[in-house]
């Protein structure tokens, strides 16, 4: 009975040691292992992104994008920060994490910059499966920050009906070392308009024209007819919400927040 009394309490007592080692040992730790080195981050400038994290993205609005079921998703990929006089910039190709399509060889392209960057600016379309680019645009920098806009007919360049094109931007840090460029890109697509758009488009006004080809899953032109709208119309708050919607309904948060915080035109 004592015998049974003494072991009890030996294994007691080594658990009560064990245990509180192992769930020591199980915490995540920020150190490295014995082994590692652990380099210094060089050049690289800690700021604030000037990102409109407060900004309300509207809800209820009239828009609704249907994205359309046209085979694999080709994938968006957003650029971001770094450092060397770009320091937290956030850059991204303003299209779903799909294919854009639109129905216009010479629509706009747009993307959203954070912040200014006084760098070399890029802008290319490469076909698909071709190597030299269809299109190249060169900008001596990058200093308008928010959402830009490129229109092709201004660089005379018309989009081949159905073929997919890899859009992608790129500040570019350092010319001699491109690795360092930020670099973000998606995919866009010429179609031909359906007649059920065609049908529709024929019985509204432009001012439902975005909210048509949104429900037609036609990206682009829903993005730019209610982007020119918001040109024509500055003190109409309620366009500039409508564009905070479909950015936010496809991912693009932080150009959404942007769009969300511009405030009505006198």
């Amino acid at each position: 009975m004592k015998d049974s009394t003494v072991k009890r309490w030996y294994w007691m007592t080594a658990l009560g040691i064990l245990i509180p080692c192992m769930l020591y040992s199980a915490e995540p730790t920020n150190q490295p292992p014995p082994t590692a080195t652990v380099e210094k981050p060089k050049d690289v400038t800690v700021a604030k992104p000037l990102l409109p994290t407060t900004a309300a993205i509207p809800s209820g609005t009239r828009i609704d994008f249907k994205l359309p079921l046209r085979g694999a998703p080709a994938v968006r990929i957003d650029g971001g920060s770094r450092g060397s006089g770009v320091s937290l910039t956030c850059l991204t190709v303003l299209t779903p994490d799909s294919t854009a399509l639109t129905t216009q060889e010479q629509p706009s392209l747009f993307w959203y910059q954070s912040q200014p960057a006084d760098v070399p600016f890029e802008l290319t379309l490469l076909a698909n499966n071709v190597v030299q680019p269809a299109l190249r645009v060169d900008f001596p920098n990058a200093r308008a920050a928010g959402i830009q806009r490129l229109n092709l007919a201004d660089h005379q360049f018309k989009l081949v009906p159905d073929v997919e094109y890899e859009w992608v931007i790129a500040l570019v840090v350092d010319p001699q070392n491109r690795s360092k460029d930020v670099v973000a890109s998606g995919w866009i697509k010429r179609v031909a308009p359906s007649m059920d758009l065609q049908s529709e488009l024929g019985n509204t006004d432009a001012r439902n024209a975005p909210s048509v080809y949104a429900q037609q899953g036609i990206w682009l032109d829903a993005l730019t007819t209610l982007s020119s709208l918001i040109e024509a119309h500055p003190q109409d708050r309620s366009l500039q919400e409508e564009r905070a919607s479909l950015l936010e309904q496809v991912g693009l948060t932080n150009a959404a927040r942007y769009a969300a915080s511009q405030p009505a035109q006198p």
